[in-house]
């Protein structure tokens, strides 16, 4: 899969721009907890951290996650954004 990539966990968001912020945003995790995480590629499939294809989030979670990220980056007027699909978060997190 090419890079970047959104990793989510927990409700969470990372962006990676390398194979390197993916083993940065592991280190510590057991196996178990990785199970959890879900990778978004640009194409808008989402997989598991091995690559397999796996249930899409709802653009409802998709968008709290995104709106979380740039929250904690220190953007503001999130209240307009409603509901994204997958490459409008990418635009959003400004990956290009």
């Amino acid at each position: 899969m090419p890079y970047p990539k959104i990793i989510i966990y927990n409700e969470e968001i990372e962006v990676a721009h390398q194979p390197g912020d993916v083993d940065d945003f592991l280190y510590g995790m057991n196996t178990d907890t990785q199970t959890q995480i879900t990778v978004l590629d640009q194409d808008g499939n989402y997989r598991t951290l091995d690559g397999k294809l796996s249930q899409p989030l709802s653009s409802e979670v998709l968008t709290r996650c995104v709106k979380h990220y740039l929250a904690n980056e220190g953007q503001c007027c999130l209240s307009k954004i409603e509901q994204l699909p997958p490459q409008q978060a990418f635009n959003l997190l400004v990956i290009d």
